[in-house]
């Protein structure tokens, strides 16, 4: 039998995993942070056509749109069980501003910190436009588990394509800025 401390560390070190995808969740959100406090705000807004029309600012925009959705609309809208990934900010002043982006994360990484096993766990219902041809959506089941672990893995790509406006741009990323974490792991045992 486990004495009292030693099964309650057990019990941490197993939520810990349980909860590995909310911590990567913050770790990505943090990241971001990160390199929007190392941005000017002129290449924030700044574009690097013809190799990206999108403004660091828009990237970073529909990434935190799809983390609001998940942690605000998700969790205290009118039906807190369904996930809308259709329902988006454009034109919202966080595509301008550095400062509200910057704010928005910090918010979102406060929404996560307090999220339980579960919470992650329920189910929920997925809306979201499948056809590039036409306004066409579908409905689907999911957890906020596995909406979480998209949206962090989603946000990487565009981490990746903001370090190719930054880098355009004459700027500088950290080095492991826009790698999804799978390739971060096979490069760390290289």
């Amino acid at each position: 039998m486990l004495s009292k401390w030693n099964k309650s560390t057990a019990e941490k070190v197993l939520m810990g995993r349980e909860l590995a995808v909310v911590q990567g969740a913050i770790d990505t959100l943090e990241q971001g942070r990160n390199f929007l406090s190392d941005l000017t705000d002129e290449m924030y807004q700044g574009t690097a056509k013809p190799y990206v029309d999108s403004s660091i600012g828009e990237h970073f925009r529909h990434l935190l749109d799809m983390y609001q959705v998940l942690l605000v609309m998700g969790t205290g809208g009118l039906d807190k069980n369904l996930i809308d990934y259709n329902q988006r900010r454009r034109g919202h002043l966080v595509e301008s501003c550095r400062y509200q982006a910057i704010l928005e994360t910090e918010q979102l990484i406060d929404r996560l910190e307090k999220l339980e096993l579960n919470d992650i766990k329920q189910s929920v219902q997925v809306l979201s436009e499948v056809s590039v041809c036409g306004c066409q959506s579908a409905a689907m089941s999911s957890t906020l588990e596995r909406e979480l672990t998209f949206v962090s893995l989603h946000a990487n790509h565009h981490f990746a394509m903001t370090k190719v406006v930054v880098n355009l741009l004459g700027g500088q990323t950290q080095y492991d800025f826009g790698y999804a974490a799978a390739t971060l792991s096979y490069m760390r045992k290289a």
